[in-house]
């Protein structure tokens, strides 16, 4: 089990939060996402890369911070 903090780029509102949040749901036990920082922390046991993928797949930006 792993916190790991992604720095998102691209959402504007509740429901762009909420893609995030479903294009994650097969692959994270939970996840929070600051709208106004635009950071998500996603407990998971998926690579980083692996959750960038999900995001980016979807049209949103992730990277590790």
């Amino acid at each position: 089990m792993a916190m790991i903090k992604l720095q998102l780029g691209g959402l504007h509102c509740s429901h762009c939060e909420k893609s995030v949040k479903n294009a994650l749901a097969g692959v994270a036990r939970e996840v929070h996402i600051d709208l106004t920082t635009q950071i998500a922390e996603i407990d998971s046991d998926e690579t980083v890369d692996k959750l960038i993928d999900c995001i980016e797949a979807i049209g949103f930006d992730a990277k590790e911070i």
